[in-house]
């Protein structure tokens, strides 16, 4: 204790104990002293010249611990096996995994090949004109980018647009209404061999972002099951009007189940893909409608002369826009960039089909449609785009002419009917 001052004897019994017992925590333990206070009596110890220094060497006597057991390594052999043991197990519990989401899927959708038919006769052979009729030409027309269960808020676009479920049903039907109105009343106003209506996917939001997965009004399920609902009403009726229907399938990125995008089996991880079979399965005994769904997510197809190349529009191969030109640029780098790869793999087209950007354009050799969703926050605040119109298209092919007519199908209210004809400048305004 301090303040009492320690005699030889006292420190002769520490040095004693100290000296009996070779492990130093056993030491510690007999002398009744903590660790601290034993080693202070053996340094007083030895400056009293009751013990040598050289005596006093507690790093080298041997500290009490667990008895460890000896371990037997095993060589980089065993080791490299063990590895490769693991290895197969994961990938046999991957592939049986795999597997059962197949046999699911097929215990809902049915055995569905992918494999390419061959096209139907009436989009390749002219159809026999009448005499004293305009030559039958072939409708074409294009659904992407519904974004089914994704929400925009009047209040935060200036109250230039607004996108629920309820305004999806409604934009839906008026688009289809227009498209028969238009092919039967303001184009030939005839018969058609048939029509061409192409499925360009992100038919779901998909909670693709996080604030899509706060804000989404419906989860990917149930936007599915709508979307699929909601698209058989639309080619039933186009059937009906049209009599035959071509319809090549791809999937957009919203719809994939994955967080960033995977390019292997890319098309079965994809809620779009779910939906289509289930159009199918759903039409399966109509034979007026041919469905196109292949494994590489994109469909090379012609009517009369002109070749086309439908894909959703998000793996051009190219990055990044422009200020000034916005889409424009990726949009034709990518259409040079996949022109030279269908040259190459023997699959050349004449125009590209697709959807993603969000914006209608008609360019010489791409046709780029918009989204019924129309004008939403993200183009506002992060794109600061002009807002526009929501719209899908419709153009038509002529047998020997190409295409001779396309519409923007504006699917939101019809705006306010103007008033005059015609008006002109006069003095820095309009009259």
């Amino acid at each position: 204790m301090r303040g009492i001052r320690l005699t030889n004897e006292d420190l002769l019994r520490t040095v004693k104990v100290y000296q009996e017992h070779p492990v130093v925590n056993d030491a510690i333990d007999a002398s009744g002293l903590i660790r601290s206070q034993f080693y202070r009596h053996l340094k007083m110890a030895a400056a009293r010249g009751l013990i040598s220094a050289t005596d006093i060497q507690p790093h080298q006597r041997r500290f009490r611990g667990p008895t460890l057991a000896p371990v037997n390594l095993p060589d980089r052999a065993t080791t490299r096996q063990r590895d490769e043991l693991l290895a197969l197990r994961k990938a046999l519990k991957d592939a049986h995994r795999e597997a059962d989401v197949a046999d699911a899927i097929r215990e809902i959708v049915g055995d569905i090949a992918n494999s390419t038919r061959d096209l139907p006769p009436w989009m390749c052979e002219p159809a026999q004109r009448v005499k004293g009729k305009p030559t039958p030409e072939v409708p074409v027309t294009v659904i992407t980018d519904l974004h089914l269960g994704e929400r925009v808020e009047r209040e935060e676009v200036n109250g230039f647009n607004e996108y629920n479920m309820a305004v999806a049903e409604e934009r839906l039907e008026r688009y289809a209404t227009k498209v028969v109105q238009l092919c039967r009343h303001h184009h030939l106003a005839g018969t058609y061999p048939g029509a061409v209506v192409c499925l360009g996917g992100d038919n779901v939001s998909g909670g693709l972002h996080p604030e899509l997965k706060a804000t989404d009004e419906e989860e990917v399920i149930p936007a599915s099951i709508k979307a699929v609902d909601w698209l058989a009403g639309i080619l039933h009726r186009f059937a009906d009007t049209f009599g035959r229907l071509y319809v090549p399938c791809v999937a957009g990125n919203h719809g994939r189940g994955t967080a960033k995008p995977e390019f292997k089996r890319y098309y079965k991880k994809n809620f779009d893909w779910l939906i289509y079979q289930m159009l199918v399965r759903h039409f399966a005994d109509d034979h007026r409608i041919q469905f196109d769904i292949r494994p590489s997510n994109d469909v090379n197809f012609r009517v009369y002369r002109t070749r086309y190349l439908l894909l959703h529009g998000d793996m051009l191969g190219v990055k990044g826009g422009d200020g000034i030109i916005g889409v424009l640029g990726p949009i034709m780098r990518g259409e040079v960039k996949r022109s030279g790869q269908s040259s190459a793999l023997g699959t050349p087209f004449d125009k590209m089909i697709m959807g993603h950007w969000h914006q209608r354009l008609w360019l010489p050799r791409a046709i780029v449609a918009g989204s019924p969703k129309g004008f939403d926050e993200y183009a506002k605040n992060q794109l600061g785009a002009k807002p526009d119109r929501p719209t899908q298209p419709l153009w038509f092919e002529h047998p020997a002419h190409g295409m001779t007519a396309h519409w923007d199908v504006y699917v939101d209210t019809k705006p306010a009917a103007a008033t005059e004809w015609v008006a002109w400048t006069t003095k820095g305004g309009v009259a």
